[in-house]
């Protein structure tokens, strides 16, 4: 028996399985969700499946299920779903899908430097709980940012700092005062 100690880098392509999950989704039966999800965490990530549970996340009102997509998405440990979180993040229409999704990025334990410039522009533009999940991602990984990246981040924050919220002012001088180190 050959026990593959490599994680991916690149995650599948199955639009059989893509089809699958937004199926059950979209039936919207609590325990067929709870148990797709459960089955998630068991396979190996594919395209796709990352956006559609956080669509997902973002239009349901079931607290339980919010609970377990948040659990999958901090149990996430391969590297190949990091484009895709960020992706998700991106175009994530509520705060709190936005704020899980950040959250889940530090929580996971995954390595998001190459995303630091993604995340920064996420902080500006977001709420006060997002920004502050997205400050503990980039604090996280700061001493990994290439210092060009570091830099630019540092202007963008610069130029930014007074069109920001007043409650996010402070927050964002400690994570100037973080990226200057």
């Amino acid at each position: 028996m050959s026990i593959n100690l490599f994680k991916r880098s690149v995650m599948i392509k199955s639009e059989k399985k893509l089809m699958q999950l937004r199926k059950v989704l979209d039936g919207g039966k609590h325990f067929e969700i709870e148990e797709q999800i459960g089955l998630l965490r068991d396979a190996e990530p594919f395209e796709g499946a990352i956006l559609l549970l956080s669509a997902f996340y973002d239009k349901t009102s079931d607290t339980g299920l919010h609970l377990l997509i948040s659990g999958f998405f901090n149990d996430l440990k391969e590297r190949s779903v990091c484009n895709e979180v960020i992706e998700a993040l991106r175009s994530s229409v509520s705060h709190s899908t936005r704020a899980m999704l950040a959250s889940s990025c530090w929580q996971s334990g995954l390595d998001y430097s190459g995303h630091a410039s993604a995340l920064a522009e996420i902080y500006i533009n977001g709420d006060y709980l997002t920004s502050l999940e997205c400050f503990t991602v980039i604090d996280t990984c700061s001493a990994m940012i290439p210092q060009k990246e570091r830099e630019s981040i540092i202007k963008m924050l610069e130029k930014e700092i007074e069109n920001i919220d007043k409650s996010k002012q402070q927050l964002t001088h400690e994570l100037l005062s973080i990226l200057k180190e």
